[in-house]
């Protein structure tokens, strides 16, 4: 059964505040989600620090190159498995 949100987030070399932002998602009270980060072609620490996380809300999608924010967020619409959309 589809979740209800899928949470959308793109990442671009965001390890300064990457781990927060997850914890955050993954902490809340409503649990009818999944958690679809999309790496946007990050050079740092990023992929590491969303690999550390072990919760099966949590799909991790890789860019092949930085393709900028509006095009990964509408690739991350096209992936969604969520009947609502919520953008973190």
């Amino acid at each position: 059964m589809n979740p209800l949100v899928t949470v959308l987030m793109s990442v671009y070399n965001g390890e300064k505040y990457l781990e927060r932002a997850i914890k955050s998602i993954l902490n809340q009270t409503f649990k009818d989600f999944e958690f679809l980060i999309i790496n946007d072609g990050s050079t740092d620490n990023s992929v590491k620090i969303i690999q550390s996380f072990n919760d099966l809300r949590l799909r991790l999608i890789h860019n092949e190159s930085n393709i900028g924010l509006i095009k990964t967020l509408n690739k991350g619409l096209k992936l969604s498995n969520g009947k609502y959309i919520a953008r973190m």
